[in-house]
């Protein structure tokens, strides 16, 4: 019955603004005017996909309520939610590591990909500085299109990922992460040990 209720309450609110003259006289003509347009109106409603109209729906609901939980507490992901790829970029000016994540990213970082969407955390690490900074990679899962998202890592995961990083670098490789990077950038090493030698007769002299 929940179909032909919500058809009656609808043309109940909007049935008599929508008619004009030649329509009431028409309908008129019935014994039971509303329920021929009820039996109508409810195939309307019901006869046809509604995901275009609950899709923009959810979109206006995200858009006007998800400030609500961005000032709840964050709470901060578990070494159990996360997976860490030993595999990791010593190339760049930061240290890369691919990370796969089992927890809700619309609840901890307020990003809401599509349900077909694939994502993962991709962790930057910059060795001089100590400064790790984060973002997700989601990929569209209709046309393989991907986006980029800068999301906050409270201190306790920035520790934990560093730490994982370290770890795993220790055992892949036998070294630190911070003499691993020096190995693949040897010309940043000289400046670094020439500016520190510099210093050091400045401040003799």
């Amino acid at each position: 019955m929940a179909p032909e209720i919500t058809a009656v309450q609808q043309l109940h609110e909007e049935l008599l603004d929508a008619c004009d003259d030649e329509d009431v006289e028409f309908l008129l003509r019935f014994d039971d005017p509303l329920e021929v347009v009820r039996g109508y109106w409810e195939s309307e409603i019901s006869g046809y996909d509604h995901s275009e109209e609950m899709g923009r729906t959810l979109w206006r609901i995200r858009e006007d309520r998800q400030d609500e939980f961005g000032q709840q507490e964050v709470k901060a992901f578990g070494k159990d939610e996360i997976t860490l790829d030993p595999v990791m970029d010593f190339s760049g000016r930061e240290i890369t590591a691919h990370i796969e994540i089992g927890f809700d990213v619309g609840r901890r970082f307020q990003v809401y990909p599509n349900l077909d969407d694939s994502y993962d955390l991709y962790a930057k690490y910059d060795p001089v500085s100590l400064a790790l900074r984060a973002e997700l990679c989601i990929e569209d899962g209709y046309d393989g299109s991907k986006r980029w998202e800068p999301v906050t890592l409270l201190p306790s995961e920035q520790d934990m990922i560093v730490g994982l990083m370290e770890e795993a670098c220790q055992k892949d490789r036998g070294r630190s992460l911070r003499d691993t990077w020096a190995d693949h950038h040897p010309a940043i090493n000289r400046k670094d040990l020439c500016g520190k030698k510099h210093g050091r007769i400045q401040h003799e002299r």
